[in-house]
């Protein structure tokens, strides 16, 4: 495996977003609640964490939610996100992914978010982490008048609209 693809396996799952890119965000809200797939981190970015061990894919979700998902398989974790905002269980969500808007799951349940910021930079990762050969975005649910200033000096902000379907005339 050459060095740029640490994160396509599941065996480099763990990798730390930088206290540079999440610090602003959570002072921005307030603060995270709870972060469900925490585990590597030198610093914790939420009041509660979920490790491995807690399965944080299972565990009640609550309050303003930081989501760094293991990046082999993301797609189980934006639904539960999704699924727990939708019913009310989260107030306001921040979730990072890598930037594939062919992708299946960007449709299904990324796309939901209210706005996304597509990141000018790529050292957004700590150790083994700090030289993706892709891009990020950040999906914010029920983002803060204070979030937004911040998230335009991060990159490209828009804001997802839902599909219209066609009719033939």
């Amino acid at each position: 495996m050459s060095e740029n693809q640490w994160w396509q396996t599941e065996e480099n799952d763990s990798v730390a977003t930088s206290p540079e890119l999440w610090r602003p965000i959570a002072d921005a809200i307030g603060g995270f609640d709870l972060d469900p797939a925490a585990g590597c981190e030198p610093t914790p970015i939420a009041d509660e964490r979920y490790t491995e061990a807690d399965d944080g894919l299972t565990s009640r979700w609550f309050g303003k939610v930081w989501l760094n998902p293991p990046f082999s398989d993301k797609t189980p974790w934006y639904k539960r996100l999704v699924n727990q905002y939708n019913n009310g269980d989260v107030d306001r969500a921040v979730a990072l992914a890598t930037v594939d808007p062919s992708a299946a799951w960007f449709h299904d349940w990324f796309s939901t978010a209210d706005v996304i910021c597509f990141h000018q930079e790529r050292n957004l990762y700590l150790a083994n982490g700090s030289s993706p050969t892709f891009s990020t975005q950040i999906g914010v649910w029920n983002p803060t008048d204070d979030l937004i200033p911040v998230l335009e000096r991060m990159g490209t902000l828009v804001k997802p609209h839902t599909t219209i379907k066609q009719t033939k005339l």
